[in-house]
């Protein structure tokens, strides 16, 4: 049934592998528990609905299906605060699903492919941000918002391999060389067009957070037509190639750019490209070639990381150590990640391979990538500890790489238990969930309670937390109010519990291309009208549910009271079994 097939699908080969005497083909990252992911809007569904090549393996049939809902805590958002002063009150964008015109790019390539997009939808046809992006900074003044997370695209300032080339060859010089050969390097219109967005949000008062790689990389650097171990994350060459570029941001930019992230959700890149095949390059499972992936995006942020220290040496205007939580006290660069962390339930509560599963998905998702870049841990075989003949404890290179912790929360997902089943020992679940909780358009459960308990889980990283992304597909609009209203309400008790949470970007403020899903998916504060020529943007109810709470500075009991109850969701997948 679609309501409950599509990661089953998809994980087939891995049960298979697992349960004869052939070597298991497995990835090692939890990534496989993000099949819908965040702002990517993901639903495996897509490839079915759109036609992806019928190669997909067949279900598993000795699995079946979930039908038991989890236990899941109630929404309480008591006791509960006020949000600090200096409080980060954003939204974000990602390039290519806003800016269009992104041709010398994988995804470009791959969404050019017959299939690989919901409805043959293409990026150019979204909210053309490249040359109406104030239209997206006058909504953020208008909800009263202080910041904005943008990002900035590799290919744009550097289109060809020859002028990557040219910057790369000259990583070595030092910094005030190194940067004069890339400006000369980059394409000029590129290179100042950052720039016009970043004047034009000093001119706002806007916080930038900028973010380095957001799922797309340049075509010369993950050519869709090379061997998939020669080009992309997999190839070593890359963790040079992402440090040159993080250099070179942050020279170029840093006067203009305090807040950093280096990668959007890095495993998520294993597993649309190399698990569900809705990503570029759409590899075939491999457990060595996934591996490397992890391990050089792991080392690609590291290097990024000290790049943007090195570079960065400007604090960027109005930035001053007593900016309150959302300054960063005078520092010139805050670097991280936005990791997508989500709540891990057994599918059966009580069963305990469903159980064992869920605390597997729970570390491989939830903490890996972060335990190596905050305390230098790095779990190579990821079985959740450092034993293996290649784990590394402490390692220098990557312990205290993070200066914070972005989090991206979208919800819940559920486990099945596989014994045989190595690294996640069960199949994951996050799609048409059997629960009582209300859905999105992506039938995604709501559960703002579980965004507590992901918030309590970063505790012991001992570091300040941005949360980089949190929206609801919802084209009627008419679900985001309650929406923002609870999982703020529950922000603000993670901070009356001592949680040091300096900001909020909502997920997203305009409606954009949505990866594999195409424009289905409206997750816009502010929705676009795609038959307008200038792409006018509108206020959603949201808008006016987030300037309310910005304005009071918490979450009122009155307000929880008044925003209207959820209404049934307008699934851009409707489930076949249900007769929707």
């Amino acid at each position: 049934m679609r309501a409950t097939a599509p990661l089953l699908v998809l994980l087939a080969p891995l049960a298979l592998a697992a349960c004869d005497d052939r070597p298991a083909v497995v990835i090692p990252d939890a990534s496989v528990t993000d099949a819908a992911t965040s702002d990517l809007g993901a639903d495996v569904r897509a490839n079915t609905d759109a036609g992806t090549p019928t190669d997909t393996p067949a279900v598993v049939d000795d699995v079946p299906p979930l039908d038991v809902p989890a236990t899941l805590e109630a929404f309480d958002p008591s006791p509960r605060g006020s949000f600090p002063p200096g409080f980060l009150w954003g939204s974000a964008t990602a390039p290519y699903q806003v800016e269009g015109g992104l041709h010398h790019t994988d995804w470009n390539a791959w969404e050019n492919m017959a299939g690989r997009i919901a409805h043959g939808d293409h990026a150019d046809d979204g909210p053309r941000s490249y040359t109406q992006f104030t239209q997206e900074l006058d909504a953020l003044v208008a909800t009263h918002q202080n910041a904005y997370r943008l990002g900035l695209d590799w290919s744009r300032i550097f289109p060809t391999r020859d002028a990557w080339s040219r910057c790369f060859g000259a990583r070595t010089m030092p910094l005030a060389d190194f940067t004069a050969a890339c400006r000369a390097a980059a394409d000029p219109d590129g290179l100042a067009y950052y720039h016009r967005v970043l004047d034009a949000m000093a001119q706002r008062h806007l916080v930038p957070m900028v973010t380095l790689f957001h799922f797309v990389l340049p075509d010369y650097l993950d050519d869709l037509s090379q061997p998939y171990d020669s080009t992309g994350f997999v190839r070593d060459g890359i963790v040079d190639d992402f440090g040159a570029w993080s250099r070179f941001a942050g020279a170029e930019y840093g006067r203009q750019v305090d807040w950093w992230i280096t990668f959007n959700e890095p495993l998520v890149i294993a597993a649309g490209g190399y698990l569900e095949s809705i990503f570029p390059p759409g590899a075939p499972l491999d457990f060595n070639r996934v591996r490397r992936l992890v391990l050089n995006m792991i080392r690609s942020h590291g290097r990024g990381y000290d790049a943007l220290h090195e570079a960065d040496t400007f604090t960027a205007a109005g930035n001053d150590a007593d900016g309150g939580v959302g300054s960063t006290g005078g520092r010139p660069a805050m670097v991280s990640i936005a990791s997508h962390n989500r709540v891990f339930r057994a599918a059966r509560p009580g069963n305990a391979d469903d159980e064992r599963a869920a605390v597997s998905g729970a570390y491989i998702n939830n903490a890996l990538f972060l335990n190596a870049i905050v305390r230098g841990d790095l779990d190579v075989d990821a079985d959740g500890s450092l034993d293996g003949p290649t784990d590394v404890r402490n390692d220098p290179s990557l312990r205290a790489r993070a200066d914070f912790i972005g989090l991206n929360y979208y919800g819940l997902t559920l486990m099945r238990g596989i014994p045989s089943l190595p690294i996640l020992h069960g199949l994951p679940q996050q799609t048409s969930l059997p629960t009582p909780l209300p859905k999105s358009d992506l039938d995604w459960d709501l559960y703002p309670q579980g965004f507590l308990l992901v918030l309590r889980e970063l505790r012991p990283y001992g570091l300040p937390v941005l949360v980089t992304e949190n929206g609801i597909a919802d084209a009627s609009g008419t679900n985001r109010p309650r929406y923002l209203a609870e999982h703020l309400a529950i922000l603000a008790r993670a901070i009356r519990e001592g949680m040091d949470v300096r900001g909020y970007f909502h997920w997203s403020i305009i409606d954009n291309f949505e990866w594999a899903e195409g424009y289905c998916p409206r997750f816009g504060l502010y929705t676009v009208d795609y038959t307008d020529p200038m792409r006018h943007r509108s206020p959603t109810p949201g808008a006016d549910t987030l300037r309310t709470i910005i304005d009071a500075n918490q979450v009122s009991d009155a307000l929880l009271g008044s925003v209207p109850a959820y209404h049934p969701p307008q699934l851009c997948h409707p489930r076949v079994d249900a007769g929707m």
